[in-house]
């Protein structure tokens, strides 16, 4: 008899979360299905799976966030971003931080287990109906150089996936004084969330150099 995959769920919308758990409960084992971002990492350890199926706004913590821990502590793991956000810098960026596949959350469930499958089989699958350009990608890369030097620095830690108290120890200053700089950031910006402000500093980081004012 086939061995039926594990799979862990980290998804915060309680009606989609269950009806993944429906739609593949049939095929796979589902091992566990977590909310919260500061329990995914956890869930992984503890579970095993096969696969993680990881929303990118998580309560906590980011899907990105999240990709560039597994990728040193569980490399076996394949990880599927299933998300809302369906754009090309978060496409690249997720696959740089070590994700298998990038599915949107409208994908029918036939095209979730194509991706199963063929993450299975060590190949790469990013959605065919994923937007061939980043919309609103040159807006999102205005206001850099209105910032202060030390505010570049930080947007460039935060693209690379550096957490507030990597960024804080690494500039020599404080979590409180980290937090004081990103609400400056976002301020000048008009950047409204973590999430968006994430987006807006991997933008910067895979432009390879500061992006025109």
């Amino acid at each position: 008899m086939k061995r039926r995959r594990k799979i862990v769920i980290a998804e915060d919308h309680e009606m989609f979360s269950q009806g993944l758990q429906a739609m593949l409960g049939e095929h796979y084992r589902i091992m566990a299905a977590v909310s919260d971002g500061q329990d995914v990492v956890a869930a992984v350890h503890k579970h095993q799976p096969d696969v993680l199926l990881l929303d990118l706004s998580l309560p906590n913590r980011t899907g990105l966030e999240i990709l560039g821990d597994l990728h040193g502590s569980a490399p076996t793991v394949r990880v599927i971003v299933v998300t809302m956000h369906v754009d090309t810098v978060l496409v690249d960026a997720a696959l740089r931080l070590g994700a298998s596949a990038f599915v949107p959350k409208d994908a029918q469930v036939d095209e979730l287990r194509t991706a199963i499958d063929e993450v299975m089989q060590g190949r790469r699958y990013v959605s065919p109906r994923l937007p061939r350009q980043t919309y609103g990608e040159v807006t999102d890369r205005m206001g850099f150089s209105a910032l202060t030097e030390r505010q570049q620095e930080i947007v460039g830690m935060i693209g690379k996936g550096m957490k507030t108290g990597d960024i804080a120890s690494a500039l020599g200053i404080t979590e409180y004084t980290v937090h004081f700089h990103r609400k400056n950031i976002r301020r000048k910006l008009g950047i409204e969330s973590d999430f968006a402000m994430l987006r807006y500093a991997i933008l910067v980081e895979l432009s390879e150099g500061p992006p025109p004012a």
